[in-house]
């Protein structure tokens, strides 16, 4: 809708849109709201292509900042993104305080809340989150 209203204008226009749903969903360590709010930013920008003229537009996608987002370890290929790694077998796993094999998942945070959710500072361990 906005850039229907500003195409009215014969002086041309600069429209400034944020994805900024993406950043709250890293600030919340939701990986998969992320995930979902990238591709309607994707979906925004092929919209916003479709209505403009390519001779006339200049369209910059960035980011203000990013987030420590992990892939640790060795995940299978096929390994769910949003899901676990354990694999024995293969040694895809971390042991414990206990030296117990506890899973990990695919995507962590390396910094911020995210990072507070998976590792317990009190045992210096990353947490049982299975």
């Amino acid at each position: 809708q906005a850039i229907n209203r500003m195409k009215k204008s014969d002086n041309g226009f600069i429209l400034m849109i944020e994805g900024g749903r993406i950043d709250h969903a890293h600030h919340a360590n939701r990986a998969k709201m992320a995930l979902e709010e990238t591709i309607e930013l994707e979906n925004a920008v092929k919209a916003a292509l479709e209505m403009t003229e390519r001779e006339d537009t200049l369209i910059i996608v960035t980011a203000d900042h990013g987030h420590a987002v992990t892939m640790s370890g060795y995940p299978e290929r096929g390994n769910p993104i949003l899901g676990f790694v354990k694999n024995i077998e293969r040694g895809n796993f971390v042991n414990n305080t206990e030296n117990q094999a506890q899973p990990y998942t695919t995507i962590g945070y390396a910094n911020g809340p995210g990072f507070d959710f998976h590792f317990d500072k009190n045992i210096g361990f990353w947490k049982d989150i299975e």
